[in-house]
């Protein structure tokens, strides 16, 4: 009688233990799926966002005069301030830098556009390096290559796993795309979304080989195809 008054209770917990965590597998899953899925959601939104906004410059560039040949665009420039910074950069005499006002929306970017003539045909890398101070949402590169009616025929940024956010010392991101045969312009730009301030310094556009891989929508992706004949069973 006293070893079942021992082991009757364990065995109960362990009873319990084991039926909370068979039931409960399928909530975490559940929530997990949740997760991915918004995560999922949040980058194609912000995606879309910049690969279809049509370009609008502003003026609104706060005390500071902007980098030559670079202009302002974005979602909401208005909310936000760009320069040029002969305090803080990685090399030279200086860095260009978006920094956002208080309250800021969504997103701002200084960008260039240029011909796509020299590159069709061609895997093109925008590389840059980048810094952040307490930036609250994120800031990245993009390239974007559009035909002569201004569609998006190739697009990348770096608002998934490549992003930066918080305060980080310089640090190298890349954008790799190739450009299509019927390409007309090409833009390029350095983003912030959301509250704080990014520098932005080394900006490199050029070619690369086909041994290095485009880098839209890789991330995260499998090596290779499974479970083509469904007998894995359900994830």
């Amino acid at each position: 009688m006293p070893f079942l008054t021992i082991v009757g209770p364990i065995v109960g917990a362990v009873v319990v233990a084991i039926v909370t965590y068979l039931t409960s597998r399928p909530r975490m899953r559940a929530e997990v799926r949740k997760l991915e899925a918004e995560s999922e959601r949040t980058i194609a939104e912000t995606t879309k966002i910049l690969s279809e906004f049509r370009v609008r410059s502003s003026n609104v560039v706060g005390d500071n005069a902007l980098p030559t040949g670079w202009y302002v665009t974005g979602a909401r420039p208005e909310d936000y301030e760009f320069g040029v910074d002969t305090q803080v950069f990685r090399s030279g005499r200086a860095s260009a830098f978006i920094q956002a006002r208080p309250g800021a929306k969504e997103f701002a970017s200084l960008a260039q556009a240029f011909k796509a003539d020299a590159y069709r045909g061609k895997r093109m890398r925008l590389s840059a390096m980048l810094r952040t101070s307490n930036v609250a949402n994120w800031a990245g590169l993009w390239l974007r290559v559009d035909d002569a009616l201004h569609n998006v025929m190739a697009f990348d940024n770096t608002s998934d796993a490549r992003s930066i956010s918080g305060t980080q010392s310089w640090d190298r991101r890349d954008v790799v795309v190739d450009v299509p045969e019927g390409g007309a312009s090409i833009r390029i730009g350095f983003i912030l979304a959301g509250e704080g301030r990014v520098w932005c310094d080394d900006v490199e556009f050029e070619e690369v080989g086909l041994d290095i891989p485009v880098t839209r929508n890789i991330q995260g992706l499998r090596e290779h195809p499974e479970n083509l004949d469904f007998e894995a069973g359900a994830g």
